[in-house]
């Protein structure tokens, strides 16, 4: 089946399609950020218009996306009114959090204000144990008289988050079904199925994000749907999770909360996959676009899982400032510098650049659409690290005078030369992204140093060599078709269903029994999904991990399940063997005379993986043209000055080429910088390596 595959971020949305004969396009058109759903359905329009013109024929492909329309409901608050129950006298839970502090000497701490307000927050007279017993029955007649209440206000979505719901459903359950019966109109969200895990504050942190957003991704998902029917494009959309997997429409405006870090996901996994055609087996992921740089650590050819994420911090860099969110993601370090990035003075009459963003409208002021503050895609046209009669294979010229003139008052006001500016802008991004990689390589226990770096999104190879050079890495890659991997990391994604439970049990009382009526109702729900979007069911398997931990912690580490029956001879000694290698292995030691306990259950019910393969990217590798463009000046700063470099075709190279920088190679969605201590050329795969000396 042909695919098609987009990608919406904060300045790009990017395309593939990959065609019955292997042949991948690539497309990349402006965000739409009023209605993400505009720049979708144009380059969709586009896309199809190309294949369509090539073999006269009707083209109907499966499409797949990754949508930034959650994360930005929730960063820019624009989600819809929602209210929030849970068992009374916790009414303010999103307001108290768990007391922890994330500074303890920050006598004006902050924290982002709850997506719920106060007055829509609502206490449910009802009260379950911990060990399931109902001390107190639920009132259903408060209940429908809040429904009723939220009902007349036009209140659009409510979260339902209940004291032991993770493991004793049937009160919200109740609650969900008295809403349908007085509010249809009221989208619900229970815990107990967006989010069944120990932890009340997280767990409703969860359910209320997803809430928040549900009716968004509805709505957006059904007009995508209905405008694509009309362009003879008949099948569900897959969507994107932060897990790396695709789902259905259905379950992605179910459980929106689940599609957060989508795009970013997708393009760890194609990063994955380029490491293994590359024959690398560990990589640093480094996807740098318009509007954010995330670094992803890639051992062993798999990204790091995480089993809980936090979005919209008060202070970036500080953990525990902003929503924690118990859904399992890539584990990626996020940073506010992207090509869009707008540079400025700061307090201290410094440079700083980010965390601002000029995003799609205006964007930079060299887009020509009205911006006037200068950018990071400002700073590196004037170095001369993308051209203007080139940026997106010259379909979009650049204004450098616009460039120009905003870089000037940003310089006069700093009071340097407009060169050194635009160089200090580079440069500081480049620290930023370098300390951000070095911090989450520590954490892992990795050295940096022996890690190939993996560069893509549309400025990820314009900085991927200063990076590098920071960073201490020697090997950079850069593949082919950059600027859009995301979208293509879509196509190669397997139908993926990530699921989990809370049931508490120590492995001193391991019952099989017990552990199947856990998992086994995981993964019946997460076959439907993955034959919900077509899958046969003998090519679905499923993986399981644990959350463990010792009698008393409180945190868990993710322990995978070994590969036998459950109450096979020593299956209890291998897992708490595993437990023990993990646990030493991240705190360098172990402890002993001390129980251990399971506390979350996790399934990953799969299809197979697609194959892809970047061979055909814009007309083949080796194309019979010559592979020198021409020259432009370029400025380094190991050089200390601007040098006429050689510019050439990425399109055009062979593997028996060798390129000593500087030198400069263009795709048509990114731009390669190779710098005066580098040489670089391509593999089999079309993937440019760069090696610094």
């Amino acid at each position: 089946m042909m695919k098609l595959a987009f990608d919406t971020g904060g300045t790009f949305t990017d395309f593939a399609m990959a065609a019955e004969d292997g042949t991948i396009l690539l497309h990349k058109v402006l965000s739409t950020p009023d209605d993400p759903a505009r720049a979708v359905l144009q380059g969709v329009d586009e896309l199809l218009e190309r294949v369509r013109a090539g073999n006269g024929s009707t083209v109907a492909p499966q499409i797949l996306g990754a949508t930034t329309v959650v994360t930005n409901a929730v960063l820019e608050r624009r989600g819809v009114e929602t209210a929030f129950i849970t068992t009374d006298g916790f009414q303010d839970m999103l307001r108290i959090r768990t007391e922890g502090r994330y500074d303890l000497y920050d006598l004006r701490i902050q924290y982002p204000e709850p997506l719920v307000p106060r007055d829509l927050c609502f206490g449910a007279d009802e009260r379950v144990t911990a060990d399931g017993v109902i001390i107190q029955s639920l009132d259903e007649a408060k209940v429908l008289a809040i429904a009723a209440q939220l009902r007349d206000a036009g209140i659009r979505s409510v979260a339902v988050c209940l004291l032991h719901a993770y493991k004793y459903p049937q009160h919200e359950q109740r609650i969900g079904e008295l809403f349908a019966s007085v509010a249809g109109d009221i989208s619900v969200s229970l815990s107990s199925s967006v989010c069944p895990e120990v932890r009340e504050f997280d767990r409703a942190s969860t359910t209320v994000a997803n809430a928040y957003t549900q009716p968004l991704m509805v709505r957006h998902v059904d007009h995508l749907e209905r405008e694509l029917s009309k362009r003879g494009v008949k099948s569900q959309l897959l969507w994107m999770t932060s897990s790396g997997g695709v789902v259905p429409s259905s379950t992605a405006a179910r459980v929106p909360v689940r599609l957060i870090e989508s795009g970013p996901a997708a393009g760890a996994v194609a990063a994955a996959d380029y490491a293994r055609t590359a024959g690398e087996h560990s990589v640093l992921s480094f996807d740098m676009g318009g509007t954010t740089a995330k670094l992803c650590l890639i051992p062993n050819g798999q990204p790091m899982i995480a089993n809980e994420l936090e979005v919209a911090r008060y202070e970036r860099f500080r953990k525990g400032s902003g929503f924690p969110l118990k859904i399992q993601s890539i584990h990626m370090i996020e940073i506010g510098a992207g090509g869009g990035s707008i540079a400025s003075r700061s307090p201290l009459g410094l440079l700083q650049v980010g965390p601002r963003s000029a995003g799609a409208a205006p964007g930079p002021a060299c887009y020509g659409r009205g911006g006037t503050e200068p950018t990071v895609t400002d700073a590196d046209l004037l170095l001369g690290y993308v051209d203007e009669h080139s940026f997106l294979g010259g379909d979009f010229a650049l204004d450098r005078p616009s460039a120009k003139s905003a870089m000037a008052r940003l310089a006069d006001n700093l009071e340097i030369t407009a060169e050194r500016c635009a160089w200090g802008i580079h440069d500081m991004v480049n620290e930023s992204m370098s300390k951000a990689a070095a911090m989450q390589a520590t954490e892992s226990g990795v050295d940096p140093r022996a890690l190939p770096l993996i560069a893509f999104g549309g400025a990820g190879p314009v900085h991927a060599y200063g990076v590098a050079r920071k960073l201490g890495i020697r090997k950079v890659i850069c593949p082919l078709g950059a600027g859009v991997t995301s979208a293509i990391g879509l196509l190669g994604a397997p139908v993926a269903s990530d699921l989990s439970a809370s049931r508490p049990l120590a492995l001193a009382s391991w019952d099989p029994a017990v552990i199947h009526g856990v998992l086994d109702p995981l993964v019946a729900q997460g076959r439907e999904v993955v034959t919900a979007s077509g899958v046969p069911l003998e090519n679905i398997t499923a993986t399981f991990t644990v959350d463990m931990r010792h009698v008393g912690q409180g945190h868990e580490i993710s322990v995978a399940l070994p590969d036998q029956d459950l109450a096979s001879a020593g299956f209890v000694e291998e897992l708490l063997a595993r437990f023990y290698t993990a646990y030493e292995a991240l705190y360098g030691r172990t402890v002993s005379g001390s129980e251990v306990e399971v506390i979350t259950w996790r399934v990953r019910v799969s299809g197979p993986r697609s194959h892809v393969t970047t061979g055909h990217i814009g007309g083949g590798r080796g194309t019979k043209k010559d592979p020198l463009k021409g020259s432009r000046p370029v400025y380094f700063d190991e050089l200390g000055q601007y040098v006429e470099t050689r510019v050439y075709d990425h399109y055009a190279l062979t593997p028996d080429m060798q390129i000593q920088g500087p030198a400069i190679i263009e795709q048509r969605e990114s731009t390669v910088v190779v710098g005066p201590s580098a040489t670089a050329s391509v593999d089999a795969q079309q993937n440019l390596i760069m090696l610094l000396a």
